[in-house]
């Protein structure tokens, strides 16, 4: 009635469950926080790319294999689900893993600063 377009299905998961689903096929699956890189650097999970949501128009130069599964976070949900219904239609595979506060499976990704960072070996 109101023209606003079909409703979009946002596939949603866990993100705990999410980061054991990385963990077991890295290769087949991306997680990217699309919170701003400040954000980002403060705590990040363990693995996961920063792929701010205001450059989510240029995904496809960035990350161009579809047939890979994406899990989007953010620390405010509402923004991982806008990234979310934006990939949807440029046709990935995308899952909703919601807030990063509710991140709670490992400590490594709990204190992924950059300080942090640059002492892994």
């Amino acid at each position: 009635m109101f023209g606003f377009g079909k409703k979009i299905d946002i596939k949603k998961i866990d993100i705990n469950e999410g980061f054991r689903q990385y963990e077991k096929s890295p290769d087949q699956i991306t997680i990217i926080c699309v919170d701003e890189l400040k954000d980002y650097d403060d705590l990040h999970i363990a693995g996961a790319e920063c792929f701010p949501l205001r450059l989510i128009d240029r995904f496809e130069e960035n990350y161009p294999d579809k047939s890979k599964k994406y899990f989007i976070y953010a620390v405010n949900k509402a923004i991982s689900e806008k990234a979310c219904k934006k990939l949807i239609q440029k046709n990935y595979t995308v899952f909703d893993l919601g807030s990063f506060l509710d991140y709670r499976e490992r400590e490594e990704g709990l204190l992924a600063t950059r300080k942090n960072r640059r002492r892994k070996k």
